[in-house]
């Protein structure tokens, strides 16, 4: 659409330049675009609203941007006015922010035609791969292939005619295709086998195993007569097939044992895992109809959708808790696994989340339960001592220590995995994806916000930790679900079938959105999001802490210094938000990727039709933001200090009437005074110094007229940061906020009492202490952006911090005279000595404003 749309606007506005009757207005509607009085209201993907301000009156211009251009103007002039070119030049401006869109074109494959092209696809790995084959002395026998980096997989050949064989691979177990690639090799290679000689081999064993193309039901083969001893047996479970009698299944136990002692059988190993899963079933279904769920255990009033979650998971071997963020996942996590281990004797339990939230889990762990949570660290021989100690039921890990300690962990017996914000395993062939499901459990659990709607092949992912092979195989998923482009044949452009494949999850997933349990929430639910600091951002701020430290190490600190401690705080806070708006070069920022996915999956915004309002204190990080949520086809509206105070309230109108408009971006001048009712969330990009000022923030929606009766406030803070502080509750007086760490303060001169001064000066300290700061001052370079604060390296300004710092060394040099004199006195009175006056000294030091007495005494 973005291209279409500019080649529109340019066939437009040449048109309108050129012609005779329209140069008049193309001209007056630039000159308006070059003033700046178009300014657009809302934006999304079909349709904008530009408000043109001309000399005597407000326009609105709205442009429809679908198969063809459409531009009305409230002038309702019938010709192109020069208002709705002032709105096309403005618009032609931001075209960039857009994505194209529009509806998915591609091929959609039958089951027959997925299978071939699998099949060729495997046919083709085979022939350029460089395996190794060891070929049985029988040609039915046990066969060894080696891959290129040595793993073996043993192979069996049944059919040589139809290629129909046996692989112990993981693709072999679950492509429902009855070969593979190692196999499609293998028969390559045997092909100098001779019909005679296979004409004379006897099949070396009468095998057990999971028919791939029979739904893997448990099958046996055996090309000759059975021996007369095992006839009966094979009757009794089989009947007159190869596939095991449906009202067997739950004996089948039996079976095996009795086969276990016949050598001539061979087991696959398959079999034994759905065998033990089957009972393992049979059990879970045994406890759920002879046990109660006692929720008193939790020190936590759980809503009643929470007990359902935990019910649902707890009796379940493989379970996905998909609520909406903020309806307290976390919780209900915690309780599963807390009701596994009373109704199933769980021992161990792993979670598994990002490094950002191993604190949080532990002291939510701590919180609502009396069980114990060790955070897995140090290094390897440490954490497999943790690993295998019995301290504790909870252990918590993040991905990327998963990745080193598979061994570790498979060895230490976990009975039940959790897996938080499981997207990091949502691409299936990532080594991260690979690891954490090659790790054993008895019980699984994911918890995550993604709805299912989105990215499907990342949804077969996660669904193959919960419970694999639930949608296998993928080709099959695929065909089902997927459009494919017809030139790029792994490319998917679209997905169909949507509904069936919900049903289709419906036994393992738990879905609730915060629209289905409204009359069981609080009114307001507060969530903290911490999140990881990007190395760049790290450095910055640990400058800036740098440089607070050094200030306050100092024993006299100039009005100067104190200004100085305002930059380094604010330069602080910006770190956590994006580097950009330090060096104004880089962007940095995990805090927008982190919004643009609870925007997208968490809040599902483009399905639910929610009205958000973000708010951040910096105009440039709202640009940033406004970028990201035009690239995602997110309509918005934005009100900066820039915006005058008259046209203010249009920008609002449109926030709450036009339902494409979704968000509303804000600095502090939004903070107050605005009534935005329409909206259910906040999100604070980053929290106010002022508690006051974040009060204000949720007032924006938290008032009379509000339709929403439960409103969510989302906090995005970065750990290890000073805003951890402020969101634990750093306190600072009232009258310090504006004079000491507003940033539109603009006095040189910073006014407030000693005791407030003082306690400022203390709570700074104890704060900084907390950072990581370096040793040697050279380790970070010392960063000082241009906030928007007054110079404060005028020559005034420097002549007046000199002034001051004379001025109070001269009265500190005074009075260190006159503690010179007592002491001589007091020394006098006792000993009847003079103190040595010509070796009694005062020294000051000008640039440090350090003070030195010195005296000697008589021998």
């Amino acid at each position: 659409m973005e291209i279409l749309l500019s080649d529109q606007i340019k066939k437009v506005l040449n048109s309108l330049k050129k012609g005779e009757e329209s140069i008049q207005a193309f001209r007056k509607g630039n000159l308006l675009y070059i003033n700046g009085m178009a300014i657009i209201l809302s934006q999304s993907k079909h349709r904008f609203e530009v408000l043109v301000d001309d000399e005597f009156n407000d326009f609105n211009v709205t442009i429809y941007a679908e198969e063809e251009l459409k531009v009305s103007c409230s002038c309702k002039t019938s010709s192109w006015c020069h208002h709705r070119i002032a709105a096309l030049l403005q618009l032609s401006e931001n075209l960039g922010r857009y994505d194209p869109d529009g509806k998915p074109e591609g091929k959609a494959y039958t089951r027959k035609g997925m299978i071939k092209r699998v099949l060729e696809e495997r046919t083709a790995k085979a022939h350029s791969s460089k395996y190794k084959i060891r070929l049985s002395d029988n040609a039915f026998g046990e066969h060894i292939l080696i891959n290129e980096r040595s793993k073996q997989y043993k192979l069996t050949f049944r059919d040589y005619d139809s290629q129909n064989g046996y692989c112990s691979c993981t693709d072999y177990r679950t492509n429902k295709l009855g070969t593979c690639k190692h196999l499609i090799y293998a028969f390559s290679k045997a092909k100098g086998i001779s019909a005679k000689k296979l004409k004379k081999e006897i099949y070396p064993f009468i095998e057990i195993y999971l028919d791939p193309l029979n739904k893997y039901q448990i099958s046996w083969y055996f090309p000759h007569s059975l021996p007369g001893n095992l006839k009966a047996l094979f009757q009794e479970y089989f009947g007159d097939g190869n596939t095991l009698l449906e009202d067997k299944t739950e004996d089948f136990l039996g079976f095996l044992n009795q086969a276990n002692d016949v050598k001539q059988i061979l087991i696959r190993p398959e079999v034994l895992d759905v065998t033990e899963a089957m009972y393992d079933q049979r059990t879970i279904d045994s406890v759920r109809a002879n046990s109660k769920i006692d929720f008193s255990v939790l020190k936590a009033e759980l809503f009643p959708y929470q007990k359902e979650g935990i019910k649902f998971a707890t009796y379940l071997k493989g379970a996905m808790i998909a609520d909406e963020m903020g309806l307290g996942k976390t919780l209900q996590a915690i309780g599963t696994a807390i009701f596994k281990k009373q109704l199933f004797h769980f021992k161990k339990t792993l979670i598994i989340c990002p490094a950002s939230l191993k604190s949080q889990w532990k002291s939510e762990i701590e919180k609502f339960s009396n069980e114990k949570a060790i955070i897995v660290e140090g290094f390897p021989d440490e954490r497999v001592e943790l690993y295998n100690s019995k301290d504790a039921f909870f252990y918590i890990i993040n991905y990327e220590t998963t990745l080193r300690d598979v061994l570790a962990i498979n060895n230490a017996d976990f009975d039940f995995i959790i897996l938080d914000e499981a997207q990091r395993i949502k691409n299936f062939e990532t080594i991260t994806a690979n690891a954490v499901k090659s790790l054993k459990k008895k019980h699984g659990l994911v918890i995550t916000g993604t709805p299912i709607e989105n990215k499907l092949v990342d949804v077969y992912s996660i669904v193959d930790f919960v419970s694999p092979g639930f949608l296998s195989p993928l080709w099959e998923f695929s065909y089902q679900h997927c459009y494919f482009d017809i030139d790029q044949k792994n490319k998917i452009t679209g997905y169909y079938n949507l509904q069936k494949l919900k049903d289709r999850l419906k036994p393992i997933l738990l879905r609730r959105e915060k629209q289905d349990v409204l009359e069981q929430l609080n009114n307001i639910t507060h969530i903290d999001v911490p999140i990881e600091f990007h190395d760049t951002q790290q450095e910055y701020h640990a400058s800036a802490a740098l440089a607070i430290a050094r200030i306050l190490s100092k024993k006299f600190k100039t009005p100067y210094d104190m200004q100085m401690l305002t930059k380094h705080l604010q330069v602080m806070r910006m770190a956590c938000d994006s580097t950009y708006l330090v060096d104004k070069q880089t962007n940095h920022s995990p805090k927008l990727i982190e919004l643009e996915e609870i925007l997208l999956e968490k809040l599902n915004i483009h399905k639910n039709k929610r009205k958000i309002i973000i708010f951040s204190e910096w105009k440039r990080m709202l640009h940033i933001i406004g970028k990201m949520l035009s690239r995602n086809n997110i309509g918005f509206t934005e009100l900066t200090g820039d915006v005058p105070v008259g046209k203010r309230k249009k920008i609002i109108s449109e926030f709450e009437t036009n339902p494409d408009c979704r968000v509303f971006l804000s600095t502090e001048a939004g903070g107050s005074g605005l009534n935005l009712q329409v909206a259910d969330t906040v999100i604070n990009f980053e929290l106010p110094w002022n508690p006051a000022k974040k009060n204000q923030r949720i007032g924006r929606i938290d008032r009379l007229g509000q339709k929403n009766t439960n409103l969510t406030v989302i906090n995005l803070i970065m750990r290890k940061s000073i805003e951890m502080k402020i969101a634990a509750g750093l306190t600072i007086k009232q009258n310090l906020f504006d004079s000491v760490l507003s940033p539109q303060n603009k006095e040189d001169i910073v006014d407030f009492s000693e005791k407030g001064r003082a306690q400022f000066l203390q709570q700074l300290e104890d704060l900084m202490a907390e950072f990581s700061l370096p040793q040697q001052s050279e380790d970070i370079p010392e960063i000082i952006p241009e906030l928007e604060l007054e110079n404060l390296f005028t020559p005034e300004a420097q002549a007046q911090e000199q002034s001051v710092r004379i001025q109070r060394l001269q009265e500190m040099e005074t009075v260190m005279k006159s503690g010179m004199d007592f002491l001589a006195g007091m020394f006098k009175m006792s000993t009847g000595k003079e103190l040595l006056s010509t070796d009694n000294k005062i020294e000051i030091d000008h640039q440090t404003g350090e003070i030195v007495m010195r005296f000697k005494l008589p021998v």
